[in-house]
């Protein structure tokens, strides 16, 4: 009877580290999002404005973002004055500017961030 209690303790303490593992949710102060509107304009094109995503880790440790998803894919965006491509790596205070060119400063609702450590949600009001 000791047996079958110590054998079945330790069966349920190594399922709940398993579920635990397998969560995919990340830590949202892993990064910091926030939305704005920059000024493009130059001296051939003026009075342009572009809608910028700017990705900021907050993390100590290295991340890896896999993905970054603009309300559910509905809204497409490009590199911010460089070409992008996944993955990202970020060290703590390293930023990621991404320039919206499916919707505007007022459509986005939800940005989901893919990392190798679990992925983030943020919304916007």
């Amino acid at each position: 009877n000791i047996f079958f209690k110590s054998t079945l303790l330790a069966v349920t303490a190594a399922v709940g580290i398993l579920l635990t593992g397998c969560s995919s949710s990340l830590d949202p102060n892993t990064f910091t999002v926030e939305l704005s509107v920059e000024d493009t304009s130059n001296w051939y094109a003026q009075n342009q404005t572009a809608t910028i995503l700017t990705i900021r880790s907050n993390s100590p440790d290295p991340i890896e973002a896999k993905n970054v998803s603009i309300n559910n894919g509905q809204c497409s965006y490009e590199g911010y004055r460089r070409k992008i491509q996944y993955p990202q790596f970020f060290k703590m205070g390293q930023v990621l500017k991404l320039q919206l060119t499916g919707c505007g400063y007022s459509n986005v609702v939800q940005v989901d961030v893919e990392t190798d450590k679990g992925n983030a949600s943020y919304s916007f009001q």
